[in-house]
């Protein structure tokens, strides 16, 4: 049984859309030229993935509604396009309305996938048990933290070399970069990487020197002894931070959304030698102009080069916004222990570490990347599975859905 009722089939003055009328009262407006390339019919559309069967450059260069008729007490309508005369575009109404591509309709598609914002000081730390993996129900439940939060704090986890590894592989497809499917962060008091040594860090997404970023970021505590002074974890939630970020200053957000950066990774003698350059803007927008990703490291900055113009907004901007995400009121705070897995969506948080002194304790964390729309998948199809209907959520990929 149909969910929505056409009640009426009506053509634009010109003929080159088709007004449908719902028994809700919304009103659909569909160009010829969209229905014809969308047709249902069993010739048209598509049984199995990579199929393509209308070809568009085959097509009429005009298509007008001559006639549109309602079969199935409202469930389908066909539609005769001129000037084509040996076919039929078939619509079922379910998938019609589904399609609507009024504002309305598009508004309410990407609304309903915008991220929650948790304020830090609303909100506590969320965690998760390692034994949830072994159930659908509890990887479910786990993953959806992950993507309804940005973070997850994974508890028990066994205290293994490569227990990162595995547990990543439990969750999605590893993700190799220029420090190999696994890298150690442990003080060596290191010249080839910050990160290596007991200084603090700046707040950064990892990673942003490729063209897209790794999703997925797991950090393994496989030891933070009580001996440790400092080391505690920072995280922010970028996606919020530009959201204040747009309302308090629209003309520096419009700047860092156009003005390219510089990123990359150039040293040849780390253990994958590596030569990794983009250029991009820090705030990346889609078509209908909503934040969809971002990019921020400055440890991974090259040297400014854009129009002269551009250069003092530019810094004016990025003063602005790092002032936000290093305010105490967007940051959560807290410290790994012993066994702690910290799952991190690379593309929403940036994330940093307090400096640290050992005391003659050892602060080892052990990471690695897994693939973030791999992970989505993985949730949808747990959602079909447990019967536990979800919309596909937003991850920072640079797409609104």
């Amino acid at each position: 049984m149909s969910k929505f009722k056409v009640m009426e089939v009506r053509s634009s003055r010109g003929k080159n859309i088709a007004e449908v009328f719902w028994d809700d009262g919304h009103v659909s407006r569909f160009h010829t030229i969209w229905l014809r390339c969308n047709c249902r019919c069993s010739v048209c559309c598509r049984t199995i993935v990579g199929q393509s069967l209308v070809e568009r450059s085959k097509l009429p260069c005009q298509l007008l509604v001559s006639k549109g008729t309602i079969h199935d007490d409202g469930a389908q309508i066909n539609f005769k396009l001129a000037p084509e005369t040996d076919h039929v575009t078939v619509m079922t109404s379910d998938w019609l309305r589904s399609a609507c591509y009024c504002d309305a309709c598009i508004s309410g598609m990407l609304d309903e996938r915008e991220m929650k914002f948790h304020l830090p000081s609303e909100s506590q730390l969320p965690v998760a048990e390692y034994e949830q993996l072994d159930t659908d129900k509890g990887m479910f439940e786990l993953i959806g933290t992950v993507f309804d939060r940005g973070f997850v704090v994974v508890k028990n986890v066994p205290r293994e070399d490569r227990s990162v590894i595995k547990t990543g592989k439990r969750l999605a497809p590893l993700i190799e970069t220029v420090y190999g499917e696994k890298f150690d962060v442990i003080d060596v008091k290191s010249t080839e990487n910050v990160a290596y040594t007991s200084i603090g860090l700046p707040f950064h997404m990892d990673q942003c020197i490729y063209e897209a970023p790794q999703g997925i970021l797991l950090q393994h505590a496989l030891r933070f002894d009580d001996e440790v002074e400092g080391g505690n974890s920072l995280i922010v939630d970028m996606f919020h931070v530009l959201d204040i970020f747009r309302k308090q200053s629209p003309d520096d957000f419009r700047v860092l959304s156009r003005v390219p950066v510089p990123f990359s990774t150039i040293d040849y003698e780390i253990p994958l030698p590596a030569h990794v350059v983009t250029r991009k803007p820090i705030i990346s927008l889609d078509y209908d102009d909503k934040v969809v990703g971002f990019n921020f490291n400055p440890g991974t900055e090259e040297t400014l080069r854009v129009h002269e113009d551009d250069v003092e907004p530019f810094y004016r901007a990025y003063v602005r916004l790092e002032k936000l995400i290093y305010d105490p009121k967007n940051r959560l705070k807290f410290r790994l222990r012993s066994g702690d897995m910290l799952c991190i969506n690379n593309r929403r948080m940036v994330h940093t570490r307090e400096g640290f002194k050992t005391n003659g304790g050892v602060r080892h964390l052990q990471a690695c990347y897994i693939n973030i729309e791999d992970l989505r998948s993985k949730y949808m199809v747990l959602s079909r599975k447990l019967n536990r209907p979800v919309v596909a959520p937003k991850i920072g990929n640079c797409s609104s859905i």
